[in-house]
Order: structure tokens, then C-alpha cells, then sequence
């Protein structure tokens, strides 16, 4: 009888289950940040509380904390994935986030650090670079402990790992993961100018992967400047909204299909807050574990932003990409051709993206696994 050897999982595989394992611990956080974030949205849209008061301050401040410190959760969790020290992975993530540096970092373009040139950037809120940080601290751990003796690798080795690691990270490793996220914003920001209609299929297929790798942020600057301008946006919203109205319509199929009680009930809180615009809780415990909701979130955002190209569909405000964004999409002479589209997009992307993860054949995610997305 032949040994059956086991298939080497694929590299695409191996990164979506290595951020599965990054993300999962911190979902209960993210989870809990989304919802909250989704229940300010209403409570601003229903005006029952206000801008610039102490309510929308507290409120928006204890859900904007869980985004802001997210590289000091994915460094306790990459370093368990990267099989490094997570005290030390997260005392450089809070290295990277001090406020004095996150201040000093706007006018790094004119420091070095002995002759090394600083790159402009944050740390704030994003995802790439610390993973590359982490990543490398494991390499620079085992090399460390490979090179002291017994004798004074108990004192040293920290203090050695742990300046090496905040030295790699400012000066190459955390640039780069600000560059590629950067790279994307304007790869993006460049097509609108000559193929508005690719920019909103391109973020309604990948806008999620673009928001985790904050390259959305990168936008921001082109968009403000467009809604002075012009007094509307043609590609941000009017892209990341069938994005993440389709991953609300997949993870939504995922509630009929699923037999975990836990999952179903996970599931309930991430479409709802998805469907807000808040797509972390259904993006890290729903689509990246689960590949065929990730490509159903996918097909259903790029036809969505497909469609938004084609028939011009804008933005009159800075609105966050959810059904709450609605009151954005009226023209100021009150005219509601784009409030039109903006619902037909919304819908069209939400049910795509639902009947194929429904009508299709769907595989449970193991007990452990759903066990270890939905921890208290």
C-alpha cells in the first residue's frame, strides 16, 4: 500500500491561514470595536447624539483606541504565529507608536540615524509593517541567542533583540509595509485620472485587501481635495461600498449555511457591522478563513463597482461606506439619481455575493478553528 504524501499547502494558503492565526485572537476586540463604531454611526444618522460633544467623544475615542493600537495586538499574535517573544514584539510596536514618534515621523524625510535616511510615515492603525517587524524579530531572536553564551544571554538577549528590532523596523521593514500600502493609494489615485471605471471595479473587488493594507488612507488627500473642488468623490465610497456590502452578502449566506451556533451568532454581528462599513470582524473571521467567501465578497464588489463606474455613481460627502452613507449620495439641488444608484449597488453587491456562497457547496470550518475565531 503506498504512503500517501501529504499535498504542501500553497503559498497563497499559507499567507491567508498565517493572517487567520495573526488576526483570530484580536477579533473579539475588532468585533467589539466594528459594532460600536456601526451604533455611533446610527446614533450621529438619527441625530440622536452630536458632533464635537462629550458623548460622540468618549464613544468614537473607545472604538478608534481598538484601530489605533491594532499593531500592538497583531504584534502579541504575529509573535506567537512567528514563534518569537510577544513582550518584546509589543514593546516595539509601542516604540512605534509613542506619540513623540508618531509626531517626529512627519519630518523624519530631513533625519538619519547615523547616516541611514528616516522615510516619512505612521504606524497608526495599520497592519503590514508590524507583521514584516514581527516576522524579522524572529530571525533576529534566533540568531541572537545563537551567537551569546548561556552566561549572559538572559541579560543581553532582550535588550539586544529588542533594540535591533525597533532599529530594523523604523528604518526599512516598517517604510516598506507603509510603501506598499501607499503604492496601492496611488496605483489608484493615477487610474482615476484616465479610467474611473477600472478604480471602482479595482476597490470593489480588493478594496478590502487595500484597507488592510491601509492604502485607503493614501486616498484621503485626493478625495478631500476632489469634494472642495468638485463637491463630489467618483471613487472611494462609490468603490469601497459594493466592497463591503458583498462581504456583508457572503458572510450573511454564511448564517443559513453554518450548523456552529457560535459561528452564526459571530456571523449576525459581522454582517451587520460590514453592512456599516466596518469590515475587519467579517474580513478576518469570516472571509479570509473561509476562501470561498472571500472570492463570493470579491465577484459581488468588483460587479458592484463595475456598475458604479459605469453609470457614474458619486459621493456628495467624506461618508464612511455602509448603508449609514446614504444621506451622502443626495445632491445638494436634492436630486437623487446617485441615492438611487447607491441603493442598487448596495443591494446588487449584498445579494451577488450571497447566492454564490449559498447556492454553492459550503464546508464547514473545523470545530477548533471556529472555537478559536469566536474566544470570549
Amino acid at each position: 500500500m503506498e504512503n500517501k504524501v501529504a499535498e504542501k499547502p500553497s503559498i497563497l494558503d499559507r499567507i491567508l491561514d498565517g493572517l487567520r492565526d495573526i488576526f483570530a485572537p484580536n477579533l473579539i476586540a475588532l468585533s467589539a470595536a466594528g459594532i460600536l463604531q456601526g451604533l455611533v454611526i446610527l446614533l450621529h444618522t438619527f441625530g440622536v447624539i452630536q458632533y464635537d460633544t462629550a458623548e460622540d467623544f468618549i464613544l468614537t475615542r473607545i472604538s478608534d483606541a481598538i484601530f489605533y493600537f491594532l499593531p500592538v495586538l497583531l504584534a502579541n499574535s504575529s509573535a506567537k504565529v512567528f514563534k518569537t517573544n510577544s513582550i518584546l514584539a509589543m514593546a516595539v510596536a509601542l516604540f512605534l507608536l509613542h506619540p513623540d514618534v508618531v509626531e517626529s515621523m512627519d519630518y523624519a524625510s530631513s533625519a538619519d540615524f547615523f547616516g541611514i535616511p528616516l522615510i516619512p510615515g505612521t504606524y497608526t492603525n495599520s497592519v503590514i509593517p508590524i507583521i514584516l517587524i514581527v516576522w524579522a524579530q524572529s530571525y533576529i531572536e534566533r540568531f541572537v541567542v545563537r551567537i551569546l553564551p548561556n552566561l549572559i544571554r538572559g541579560v543581553f538577549m532582550p535588550v539586544l533583540v529588542l533594540a535591533f528590532t525597533a532599529i530594523v523596523g523604523i528604518v526599512l521593514l516598517g517604510p516598506i509595509g507603509t510603501f506598499l500600502g501607499d503604492l496601492m493609494g496611488a496605483g489608484i489615485g493615477w487610474l482615476n485620472q484616465y479610467a474611473n471605471w477600472l478604480v471602482t471595479t479595482i476597490l470593489g473587488a480588493f478594496g478590502l485587501f487595500v484597507v488592510m493594507a491601509g492604502g485607503h488612507y493614501s486616498l484621503f488627500p485626493i478625495v478631500t481635495q476632489t469634494l472642495a473642488q468638485d463637491g463630489y468623490e467618483s471613487f472611494l465610497t462609490p468603490g469601497l461600498l459594493p466592497s463591503n456590502l458583498a462581504l456583508a452578502g457572503a458572510v450573511a449566506a454564511v448564517i443559513l449555511k453554518t450548523k456552529n451556533e457560535k459561528y452564526r451568532a459571530y456571523s449576525v454581528s459581522a454582517t451587520v457591522t460590514a453592512m456599516l462599513g466596518v469590515s475587519q470582524p467579517a474580513l478576518y473571521g469570516v472571509a479570509l478563513p473561509m476562501k470561498k467567501v472571500l472570492i463570493a465578497s470579491m465577484i459581488g464588489g468588483g460587479i458592484g463597482g463595475l456598475y458604479a463606474g459605469l453609470v457614474g455613481f458619486v459621493s456628495y460627502a467624506f461618508a464612511i461606506p455602509g448603508i449609514a452613507a446614504l444621506p451622502a449620495f443626495i445632491a445638494t439641488d436634492s436630486s437623487f439619481g446617485s441615492l438611487l444608484n447607491g441603493v442598487i449597488i448596495m443591494v446588487g453587491s449584498f445579494l451577488i455575493s450571497f447566492a454564490i456562497v449559498f447556492f454553492t457547496p459550503y464546508k464547514e470550518l473545523p470545530k477548533e478553528q471556529i472555537e478559536q475565531l469566536t474566544a470570549e
